[in-house]
């Protein structure tokens, strides 16, 4: 088993968040795993992504594969990456900012999630990285059936800012949601 992902936008979007947990958890339930972030030459505003490939194998080179897990938070990097995934994969779109897309893909499921709305809606746009991890793990459960180990593991991270620890557990359970309900 590999996975293989890709997390797209820029900066302040809370990817590199995302990923390092999505890598940790990974690692602290016995998987191979490799986490490479990359970051654009703009200062503030600038491209930023990174790769995470889970596996219960070695890993050789993550970055030459197609994905199975495309998450694109806005226009730039969904032009830029929209063809990196491979045939049975997923593309998720951050739909508040990306509303004009085109066909995937064939063999690419994409699903429209509305993650910046998602935010706006709990009130604070801070919490996306907690709203697009609830929507990337809803994607993983062949590999982590327990979709709570993310919650818990995001909510330990967080026990030093006691008063963040609701609207984070909200936000991961309205990102998983919001996949459920654009995965049908």
């Amino acid at each position: 088993m590999e996975k293989c992902m890709y997390f797209a936008g820029v900066g302040g979007q809370g990817l590199q968040v995302l990923g390092k947990t999505i890598a940790e958890v990974a690692n602290e339930k016995g998987f191979y795993v490799t986490y490479s972030p990359k970051y654009g030459a703009a200062k503030r505003g600038g491209l930023t992504s990174c790769f995470v490939t889970v596996s219960d194998e070695p890993i050789g080179n993550p970055r030459k594969k197609k994905q199975d897990i495309l998450l694109v938070m806005e226009p730039k990097a969904y032009q830029q990456f929209r063809h990196d995934v491979k045939t049975g994969g997923v593309m998720v779109v951050n739909s508040t900012l990306v509303p004009e897309t085109e066909d995937p893909d064939e063999g690419v499921k994409m699903v429209h999630t509305p993650l910046h709305g998602v935010c706006v809606e709990l009130g604070n746009t801070k919490v996306i990285s907690s709203v697009a991890l609830g929507a990337v793990v809803e994607l993983l459960t062949d590999v982590f059936p327990d979709k709570e180990v993310f919650k818990e593991f995001m909510l330990r991270q967080l026990s030093n800012k006691p008063e963040l620890l609701e609207l984070n557990k909200k936000a991961f359970e309205a990102g998983n949601a919001a996949v459920q309900k654009n995965l049908a």
